[in-house]
């Protein structure tokens, strides 16, 4: 009979609870932001003028589409000022940024999704799709909130701006809420939630942890950066001393 304790797997925390709380407030003004938008912009169809009448109308509509636009904006700049002092006070490293090292394992997993090699690639903190993603909502927040004041303060941006700059930015501001629909359902959900090795769902992000066996295989040249020298000595549950880096026991 066996009376041992059952091993517990390690837990690595990923994301602080400042992080996951950014994502939800994300998350859930960007939904509002397509519902109240979306049909806006079709506003000649017929599910759309549905959609607009059971909201309360079109000025409720504009109201909550404005709210939640000035919700999500908030957010943006809180993030941007959160990781210029993150990266220039605390000395954190600059996880999402760009490097040649992508562009090298954008090409090997071309090469292993081909079948040309066996090798993998193998990702720091967040691999190159993850950079990619962050940066598209990054420049497309840029285009929403530009377009998004232009439309919600014509008379003001017209007084030094040609008034074409109002069609425009509707039509920019329309397009590009599309593009970023498009993105979330086809590459972020399938990416995140849908793709081998991650269905049904990764809850990560709303736990923010992960095993270390997770890490390992899906985050290998973070891993041995942090665990490699602590293994190899024998030690376990060593504080790093590095942000999102608190390393804990199941």
């Amino acid at each position: 009979m066996k009376t041992g304790k059952r091993e517990e797997p390690q837990w690595v925390v990923r994301f602080q609870v400042s992080q996951r709380v950014e994502h939800w407030v994300l998350m859930l003004s960007f939904l509002a932001l397509v519902l109240t938008g979306i049909p806006q912009h079709y506003s000649d169809l017929g599910w759309a003028r549905w959609m607009i009448l059971h909201f309360g109308g079109i000025e409720i509509t504009r109201l909550v589409h404005r709210f939640f636009g000035a919700v999500f904006t908030i957010e943006a700049f809180y993030h941007i000022a959160y990781a210029i002092y993150a990266i220039y006070l605390r000395k954190n490293r600059p996880s999402m940024m760009l490097t040649m090292q992508d562009v090298s394992d954008a090409v090997v997993m071309i090469r292993y999704s081909l079948g040309l090699t066996d090798k993998k690639p193998r990702y720091d903190r967040f691999s190159y799709r993850q950079k990619f993603e962050y940066w598209g909502v990054f420049f497309g927040g840029v285009i929403m909130i530009t377009t998004g004041f232009i439309l919600a303060f014509p008379v003001f941006f017209t007084r030094f701006l040609p008034g074409e700059i109002v069609p425009a930015a509707k039509e920019m501001h329309g397009w590009e809420a599309l593009l970023a629909l498009s993105i979330i359902v086809i590459w972020h959900l399938y990416g995140t939630h849908l793709a081998p090795g991650k269905f049904p769902f990764d809850k990560s992000i709303f736990t923010g942890r992960i095993t270390r066996e997770e890490m390992r295989e899906e985050h290998p040249t973070e891993y041995e950066r942090e665990f490699g020298a602590v293994e190899e000595g024998g030690a376990e549950g060593v504080d790093t001393g590095a942000e999102d880096k608190t390393w804990r026991l199941g």
